[in-house]
């Protein structure tokens, strides 16, 4: 699957706690972002909020 660019703006503050987590975790602040944001599509998933994807619906 091929990766794409988002941009996102937050908060200096959600940001600095986010690059502290992502430290605390040894990984990059754009690793942790993405660790965060698939958990929140799993889990939405898994509430039925929204479907899952495509290409896991074919597997």
């Amino acid at each position: 699957m091929a990766k794409v660019t988002v941009t996102l703006y937050m908060d200096e503050e959600d940001k600095e706690a986010l690059q502290q987590l992502a430290d605390a975790e040894e990984r990059s602040l754009s690793q942790m972002a993405v660790l965060i944001l698939k958990r929140a599509i799993r889990q939405a998933q898994e509430e039925g909020k929204i479907l899952p994807s495509q290409s896991k619906r074919d597997k």
